[in-house]
C-alpha cells in the first residue's frame, strides 16, 4: 500500500490562546491541564478525508505577538493554516486578523 499524501498544517494565534492545548486534543484526544509555552511542536497524524487517507502534519507554533506576527518560515510548504484566538482577547482576535492579512499576502488564502 502506498503511503498517505502528506499534509502540513499550522497552528498560529497570539499567545497563550490554547493552540497547544488544541492540537493535543485533537492528536491524542485528551485535553491538558497545564500551561507550557511552546516553542514549536510537530504532531503527526494519519486521517482520512472523503474515503483518501492523508499523512497530517500539525506544526502548533510559538505565540506571535506584534513583533514577530508572520515569521517566514511558516509561508514555505504549508499546505494549511488554523488561526486561533481566545474570546476573551481582543489582542488576540487582532493578531488572528493580522496573521490572516499575511497570509493573504502571500496568496496562500484565495
Amino acid at each position: 500500500m502506498a503511503p498517505p499524501k502528506t499534509r502540513r498544517v499550522a497552528v498560529m494565534g497570539y499567545t497563550s490562546v490554547g493552540k497547544s492545548t488544541l492540537c493535543i486534543q485533537f492528536i491524542e484526544g485528551h485535553f491538558v491541564d497545564n500551561y507550557d509555552p511552546t516553542i514549536e511542536n510537530t504532531f503527526n497524524k494519519v486521517i482520512k478525508v472523503n474515503g483518501q487517507e492523508f499523512g497530517l502534519e500539525l506544526i502548533d507554533t510559538a505565540g506571535q505577538d506584534e513583533f514577530s506576527i508572520f515569521p517566514n518560515h511558516y509561508a514555505m510548504d504549508i499546505q494549511g493554516y488554523i488561526l486561533v484566538y481566545s474570546i476573551t482577547s481582543a489582542a488576540s482576535f487582532d493578531a488572528v486578523q493580522s496573521i490572516y492579512e499575511k497570509i493573504v499576502d502571500l496568496g496562500k488564502v484565495k
